[in-house]
């Protein structure tokens, strides 16, 4: 990297990423339990102390003195881990623990290389029995994207970069893989890059057939969002009779050139069935959505406040505003008896018609338990009324037909799976989903940004 030092970068080599709690529910800990196998040091605000090999420290908020940091180093190199926080793995993390006291609880920021980061996103991401050349690709993805959000902190008050959470990159949730590790290794320093510009490489699970690209996120797509391939038929976002009939037939049949046609997230169904309870839960969530995205979530009433939907009983009708060439659902409408609900972003539409704990159904037959979120937003509705859909009815129940998994931009890890059993390299799946070029981190000139 002494190319890349003498160009005098906004930042070295390290990435500092936010440690959630339980569950990823927040980024404060009421209490902390650290371990090392090799021992570790303990530096509290200067004065070092040492714990021999597994023996803990427990760490609460009344250990902190005022505006101290307490920062933990495992020996020869060894990684610390957080014996009371709940992974899928054993929560181990390499490079150091720096742990600060807020009001609500202690903050927990993992400081390391980068290269060693990405050991710990990469089988977190992205199974490690997958081909080599898919693994290979998620590392130049995640490698990317660690770039592109080193740029600026999350997290200011703390100097973190991201969390190890869905909202970045999950980090850490998994033990580390040697053949995800070799897929970090072989891609050194590799990174993606649109007119010699580091890119956000977003990614995602599994496509429908078709990529969403930076339509996904907005309305207005710049020449700048280019290097994220958009495909589909234009057709589907003409807003017409015909458009929805062809998409719906699309979703239904499905084209086996697709990539992921073999997939089981390739295509789902939804049962939503409206009794009191799910109208409930679904206009407090509706309500909960329009106060944190007011711009993306609308409820309109002649004569009620917003806040009176959560009064409402039966919903009337749901039915699509509009779709991008991908089947992207931008926008639906839902009407109460006193209400009309305008929600216009594919993420406040997936989490408004998700439900949890409720039960989706794959192309394979096998069932799924939903969290809060929609699986996509490329999906219809089919629609089933009382009383046989008379005029004035109330909407019994919905079946969402939907296509894959996920926000539907950049690169599909299933798709690069399926890809690399055709036998692309990693290189070719990366440009099968983004233009641009893979470049160096060395060759980047970032002085210019």
């Amino acid at each position: 990297m002494k190319e890349a030092e003498e160009r005098q970068l906004p930042f070295d080599e390290n990435v500092r990423i936010l440690i959630m709690n339980q569950r990823y529910r927040g980024i404060y800990h009421t209490e902390l339990h650290i371990a090392c196998s090799d021992g570790m040091l303990v530096d509290d605000n200067g004065t070092v102390s040492e714990c021999a090999p597994d023996s803990e420290y427990a760490l609460s908020s009344n250990d902190f003195k005022a505006g101290s940091i307490i920062r933990f180093e495992g020996k020869n190199n060894g990684k610390l881990q957080i014996r009371n926080l709940e992974r899928n793995g054993l929560a181990q993390y390499r490079g150091r623990l720096e742990c600060y006291a807020a009001g609500e609880g202690i903050v927990v920021v993992n400081e390391l290389p980068v290269e060693e980061y990405l050991y710990g996103v990469v089988p977190s991401e992205m199974p490690p029995s997958y081909p080599e050349e898919a693994l290979k690709a998620q590392a130049v993805c995640a490698r990317t994207y660690t770039y592109y959000h080193k740029q600026k902190y999350a997290y200011p008050e703390w100097q973190a970069h991201m969390n190890d959470s869905t909202a970045f990159q999950v980090y850490g949730n998994c033990d580390e893989s040697p053949d995800a590790n070799r897929a970090v290794d072989e891609t050194r320093n590799q990174v993606l890059t649109y007119k010699d510009k580091i890119v956000e490489s977003f990614y995602y699970s599994t496509s429908g057939g078709y990529n969403g690209g930076a339509g996904v996120w907005r309305n207005t797509v710049s020449e700048e969002d280019s290097y994220l391939v958009e495909t589909g038929m234009e057709l589907y976002a003409a807003n017409s009779e015909e458009g929805e009939l062809a998409y719906q037939q699309y979703i239904d049949n499905g084209n086996t050139e697709d990539v992921e046609y073999g997939e089981a997230w390739y295509r789902w169904n939804y049962d939503k069935v409206f009794d009191a309870s799910a109208v409930k839960m679904m206009f407090q969530k509706i309500y909960n959505l329009s106060l944190s995205q007011p711009h993306m979530v609308r409820i309109r009433s002649r004569f009620l406040s917003s806040d009176k939907i959560l009064e409402e009983e039966t919903i009337k009708d749901i039915r699509v505003l509009g779709r991008r060439k991908s089947g992207l659902v931008t926008g639906i409408m839902i009407d109460t008896e006193h209400f009309r609900v305008s929600i216009m972003s594919q993420n406040a539409i997936r989490h408004a018609l998700g439900c949890d704990r409720d039960v989706i159904y794959r192309k394979d037959g096998s069932s799924y338990t939903m969290g809060d979120i929609l699986p996509s937003a490329y999906f219809y509705i089919e629609k089933s009324f009382d009383n046989n859909g008379e005029s004035g009815d109330n909407l019994k129940q919905i079946t969402i037909h939907g296509a894959g998994f996920g926000h539907g931009c950049g690169m599909s890890q299933n798709g690069a799976k399926a890809l690399a059993d055709k036998g692309l390299t990693a290189d070719r799946i990366l440009a099968y989903y983004y233009n641009g070029s893979i470049k160096a981190v060395s060759e980047l000139d970032w002085t210019a940004r």
